[in-house]
């Protein structure tokens, strides 16, 4: 029996494409597998501070304005993990990792940083490729944030993912514990300043008692009230200085109990299979691309009568 043959405007196009798909296998085969890690984080019922006021971290609180994202606690961890202090301590960390140069390189171990990675000698350079690397997406109705790094190598993508998770926790803890820090500070500057007071209330009293040794006892009532008075005042100055090392202690202790929880609901994987890139994709729109722009070549004709000419009155 006899195999039909294709038709002789069908064998150009179809060589040229097959070609073409054994080029772009062979270039796809040299691109290195990417790997890609993922976190996920829920939002949380928001945090009241020692007022009553939950802020920005409540899951309630109205948007900035008309048209702005949704609300919740969770917008503010998006804003935060593209902030540039995120970006900083991500890039400057140091990460052990093994990835390949090319898809059938060898295994490589390496230790460095992200910036290092990258290729770039600061991380004014690196701040493109990095937004890049290190994805944020927000669903709009539940509030999940999905945080993912997509790199060479699957150890780097992890460490790189809860490297982020971690600095946005601490970024949480530092901005809500900026209030209880600045009564914290507020408070131990007075009690500076009442502790010169009542060195300088002590060393009065000391000076009179020196000069006048029986006072409590003194026939002169000026002698007794100028001594009433100066103890007075040194006892006063005490209890000054007590109410506020109490209320320093306060404040501390309430700076570090004003922290926002951080609910991690995946704490990511080391990744097994390569996310990209898609090679047989790669191949198959290579064959699709080509036969047609050769087909359409050869149809010249065909392709203008059909999509180009216009039809005579």
């Amino acid at each position: 029996m006899r195999t039909p043959s294709l038709p002789p405007g069908l064998r150009r196009p179809l060589a040229l494409a097959l070609l073409a798909g054994l080029a772009a296998a062979g270039l796809s085969s040299l691109l290195p597998d990417q790997f890609r890690a993922e976190v996920r984080i829920l939002p949380d019922a928001g945090h009241a501070g020692p007022q009553n006021h939950a802020g920005i971290w409540a899951p309630t609180a109205p948007p900035v304005g008309p048209g702005t994202r949704e609300d919740g606690p969770t917008v503010i961890y998006d804003d935060i993990l593209r902030s540039r202090r995120v970006a900083d301590a991500v890039l400057s960390a140091t990460y052990a990792y093994r990835d390949r140069p090319w898809r059938f390189g060898a295994l490589r171990d390496r230790r460095g940083t992200l910036l290092e990675y990258l290729g770039a000698g600061d991380p004014d350079r690196a701040m493109g490729a990095f937004r890049g690397l290190l994805r944020v997406e927000r669903n709009p109705k539940s509030g999940l944030l999905t945080l993912t790094a997509e790199t060479r190598s699957p150890e780097l993508s992890l460490q790189v993912v809860r490297r982020a998770t971690e600095e946005l926790r601490r970024a949480l803890v530092d901005l809500a514990q900026a209030e209880g820090r600045n009564r914290a500070r507020t408070a131990r500057e007075r009690l500076e300043e009442v502790g010169v007071i009542c060195s300088g209330k002590d060393e009065a009293f000391r000076r009179f008692q020196d000069a006048n040794r029986n006072w409590e006892t003194s026939a002169a009532p000026d002698l007794r009230f100028q001594g009433e008075r100066l103890r007075g005042q040194v006892a006063l100055w005490r209890r000054v200085q007590e109410n506020l090392t109490l209320n320093q202690e306060q404040a501390l202790l309430e700076a570090r109990n004003d922290a926002q929880t951080l609910l991690v609901l995946d704490a990511g994987d080391l990744p097994r299979a390569k996310s990209r890139p898609h090679r047989s994709f790669i191949v198959f729109g290579a064959m699709v691309v080509t036969g047609t722009a050769t087909w359409a070549a050869l149809n010249r004709t065909k392709v203008h009568d059909l999509f180009i000419a216009k039809e005579k009155p």
